[in-house]
């Protein structure tokens, strides 16, 4: 196992499901929905961990909802760039 296999951005999957609730029923194709989560990942920090248990012991339930308050931001407006260049 690599040292890459052992890390991981904890809003990628935040992304993901962000996406699944806010996205996925508007048509987008799958390369579409990519970059919607390519988009808002590149408007979010990074916040690496080894251990999600970590992270989540040692945030906030205040932290938590900035976090998914801030991810469904950056999904939204990854998905009116994405609808504005559509047009």
């Amino acid at each position: 196992m690599s040292i890459s296999d052992q890390i991981q951005n904890y809003y990628e999957n935040k992304v993901v499901d962000s996406i699944n609730r806010i996205a996925l029923n508007k048509g987008f194709n799958q390369e579409q929905l990519t970059d919607i989560a390519c988009l808002a990942l590149n408007n979010l920090p990074t916040r690496y961990y080894r251990h999600e248990v970590d992270l989540a012991f040692y945030m906030s339930a205040q932290e938590h909802i900035d976090i998914d308050e801030r991810v469904d931001v950056a999904v939204r407006n990854a998905i009116t760039y994405l609808e504005n260049k559509k047009k």
